[in-house]
């Protein structure tokens, strides 16, 4: 667990970009790589972006200090993140430790407190950003490409976030519009990252399991990440004795233990999965004393749309599963505003 309150917000982040071992593209574009965006929008309009989905990570081209550099927009970090090697190449001032990252893997890794004075990624403009330099090296080599930058909560507090991984598009709406969605769920934001609440069903006819996750982007190759006290508890030690052990993911301490199994059922409000393949791991310490159980991850909305709605505390999902007119219609509906631009 990070050693101090106020590096907390970042706590999540080092397990965020974690995920089978699979290797995403080598590098962004010549084109992405050396192109400048253009001047954000009037407030009241919405922005789209394209990303690159590489390892299931939405990659974005990000300017730091007026240097482009490989970046990840990432839910789960409560903090801008920059890598130790990129914010030494910046020249960044690094302060006294704030503690470990609590991520998955086990090799501890200092979070130095740094300040960005510009940091820029198409709509997202940001100044004197608060930042936490970390190594995340081992997050480089699991997902193929250089991550420079974890683009955090701060890129989430202004306006509505919708990431289409069908279109490759991010869309920022800072107009004040809701997102329209069929089966809002309610979200909670701890340590300025998205938290909700969801039942897990083990098996047909048992009771369900109340549990608090975090929603993910970060979290690469499982729908859903459970440790911390669940795995301890009854339910859960019935889930680990017929589960199969694996290497579940790649935090920035390395790689992260644990087994699968898959349980009848996931609920987030009016809004249900399954049978879906869960993680299990006590390899974690995020997942330990937090308040957090566990993650949601990019499988469970891979091929459909989520968008963040930090303002109303909702969240909306659309997931791959919705296929044809439904899909479209849904999809329609959480872009909404912005494709009457």
């Amino acid at each position: 667990m990070i050693g101090s309150r106020s590096a907390r917000g970042a706590l999540v982040a080092a397990f965020l970009v974690a995920g089978g071992g699979h290797a995403g593209s080598a590098a962004l574009s010549q084109d992405a790589a050396t192109s400048r965006e253009p001047a954000p929008p009037p407030a009241s309009e919405a922005t789209v972006i394209p990303f690159e989905l590489a390892d299931n990570l939405v990659r974005i081209p990000v300017d730091v200090n007026g240097q482009r550099r490989s970046g990840v927009l990432d839910s789960g970090a409560g903090a801008v993140l920059v890598d130790r090697q990129v914010s030494r190449t910046l020249g960044l001032s690094e302060g006294a430790s704030a503690g470990d990252a609590a991520g998955g893997g086990n090799e501890a890794k200092q979070l130095l407190p740094v300040t960005i004075s510009r940091l820029a990624a198409g709509p997202f403009r940001l100044e004197n950003v608060a930042a936490y330099a970390v190594d995340l090296g081992n997050l480089s080599s699991s997902a193929g490409f250089p991550v420079d930058v974890l683009l955090g909560a701060p890129a989430f507090q202004d306006g509505t976030i919708s990431i289409d991984y069908t279109r490759r598009q991010v869309t920022v709406d800072r107009s004040g519009a809701a997102v329209g969605c069929a089966s809002p769920i309610s979200l909670e934001i701890v340590h300025g990252t998205p938290v909700i609440e969801i039942e897990v069903q083990p098996t047909e006819g048992e009771p369900p399991v109340r549990l608090k996750v975090l929603v993910d982007l970060g979290t690469r190759h499982s729908a859903l990440v459970l440790g911390g006290a669940f795995v301890r508890s009854g339910p859960g030690q019935r889930l680990l004795r017929r589960a199969v052990a694996k290497e579940i993911g790649f935090g920035v301490g390395g790689a992260v233990k644990g087994a699968v199994v898959r349980v009848a059922q996931v609920r987030a409000g009016a809004s249900s999965f399954g049978p879906l393949d869960v993680s299990l791991t006590s390899d974690v310490p995020a997942f330990e004393g937090t308040g957090i159980d566990g993650t949601l991850g990019v499988p469970l909305w891979n091929g459909g749309v989520i968008a963040f709605d930090y303002a109303r505390r909702r969240l909306c999902i659309s997931p791959p599963e919705a296929a044809g007119q439904a899909q479209a219609t849904d999809v329609r509906a959480i872009r909404g505003h912005a494709d009457e631009q």
